[in-house]
């Protein structure tokens, strides 16, 4: 290949965007929907204040004729409150359930220390320190004497999403009668930040 023609292909690739290529201004659904997640994921961000932004993470998943779980592991500072915000604007099929553990599912003896079910269109925030309190109580029922449940913290927070079972739906081509499996995904999108003042 010469020189010039990888200089060409370069400036090609830099010059375009993902969402050239299309006549006109015309964007397919999947890039308006990738539009759609950007704009959720500022607004996610804006609920955190006045918690100081400490990362974030967009979580695709398909649905599949089958419950399953996603999890993400968060980790936490010292004895810092955070504070966690969700925006499940990116599902709009059946509700996924969220729940927040102190430890990952390989774990049989796991402490809940939060859930919400049928999440589907919406935004709200949770704060840890009610998960703390749980998360202390609990261990005071195993038995812990309590100069040591005082002195406890979350270093890590657990957070499974559980996306339900969905049956199999198919298209079918009006040309030639074949049928296609529609796939249907969503997005969830969690901001997190900390208590730093």
């Amino acid at each position: 290949m010469s020189y010039r023609n990888i200089i060409l292909f370069f400036i090609f690739f830099i010059t375009t965007t993902p969402f050239e290529g299309q006549k006109g201004d015309e964007m397919s659904p999947y890039q308006e929907y990738l539009l759609q997640l950007k704009e959720y994921r500022k607004n996610c961000r804006n609920a955190l204040k006045p918690y100081r932004y400490d990362g974030s993470l967009t979580t695709h998943f398909p649905y599949k004729e089958y419950t399953y779980v996603k999890e993400i592991e968060i980790a936490t500072i010292q004895n810092e409150i955070y504070r966690l915000s969700f925006n499940a604007m990116g599902i709009m099929d059946d509700g996924i359930t969220i729940k927040i553990y102190d430890k990952p599912k390989k774990y049989n003896k796991r402490t809940l220390l939060y859930e919400k079910e049928n999440v589907t269109g919406s935004e709200f925030t949770i704060e840890t320190n009610e998960m703390i309190d749980k998360f202390k109580q609990a261990k005071r029922e195993q038995g812990y004497e309590e100069k040591v449940v005082t002195h406890l913290r979350l270093k890590k927070l657990f957070i499974d999403y559980i996306i339900p079972a969905k049956d199999r739906v198919f298209e079918t081509n009006d040309e030639d009668g074949s049928e296609t499996k529609v796939i249907t995904k969503g997005a969830v999108i969690l901001a997190v930040g900390y208590n730093n003042l």
